[in-house]
């Protein structure tokens, strides 16, 4: 049993973090998942995307049975104040796919409290950004959370969210969905290969890499300070649609 259990889609954003923690496997079936452990915590890699993150969290929840489901990783900005490396803590995820809500409390008073996250199903870029801010009213934009709300609610305990900016609202993004196989695994030699050959994607990928590193400094900062002490409880709820603009009001 654990007392809180991270999400995060990539070995890479939550890294700095657990590179002294014990590295194990998380097990359903013929799937496998890496899943880093210290005393009662655990961190496990989903991959990316809702699905994948949903899936390992009823994993997750069923062989550690946590008092607290984070969803912790990387985030686009859907606004110009935020920048790479900062931190915020949602107190409102938003399903893009179906308009499904779920509210839980924001953490901190010293970075970016409160707002709506975005759970997209695709790789957004900076045109879509401006949709989802305009559509949502959102802050920022993942792939991951509402699915680990959705296991939270469903299983009744308290549910968290903090992402990192790794990439700005007018970032220009290359491709990467081509690059993300069905398991949410980014095959970043194939990226690789492709970039080297196309001089014009470069600094695009280099900032990128660069932005994502602080992202993800940043992050594991955030959660090494917080993890192994008592949070407050944050149960998570679902927002009818007609509540929305409440939520923003108290914002």
């Amino acid at each position: 049993m654990k007392r809180t259990v991270v999400i995060a889609a990539m070995e890479r954003e939550v890294q700095p973090l657990v590179r002294t923690w014990q590295r194990t496997a998380l097990s359903s079936g013929d799937q496998n998942w890496i899943a880093f452990e210290k005393e009662d915590q655990a961190v496990v890699i989903s991959g990316i995307g809702k699905k994948n993150a949903e899936r390992v969290a009823q994993v997750a929840v069923a062989r550690y049975q946590p008092a607290t489901l984070i969803s912790a990783g990387l985030a686009g900005a859907l606004i110009r104040s935020l920048k790479a490396g900062s931190l915020v803590t949602p107190n409102v995820v938003v399903d893009a796919a179906d308009g499904r809500e779920y509210r839980c409390a924001a953490t901190d008073v010293d970075i970016v409290g409160g707002g709506i996250l975005v759970t997209a199903n695709e790789i957004t870029g900076a045109e879509g950004k401006g949709k989802l801010a305009e559509q949502f009213h959102g802050l920022i934009v993942d792939m991951e959370a509402a699915g680990v709300a959705k296991v939270a609610q469903e299983k009744q305990i308290s549910f968290r969210c903090v992402k990192a900016i790794s990439d700005e609202a007018d970032f220009v993004m290359s491709p990467m969905a081509r690059f993300v196989n069905e398991t949410g695994n980014f095959q970043s030699g194939r990226f690789a290969a492709w970039a080297a050959v196309r001089p014009w994607q470069w600094t695009r990928v280099v900032t990128l890499g660069r932005n994502s590193s602080k992202a993800a400094r940043a992050l594991c900062e955030w959660l090494e300070k917080n993890l192994f002490r008592d949070m407050r409880a944050a149960e998570v709820v679902t927002l009818e649609r007609a509540e929305l603009p409440d939520a923003i009001a108290r914002r």
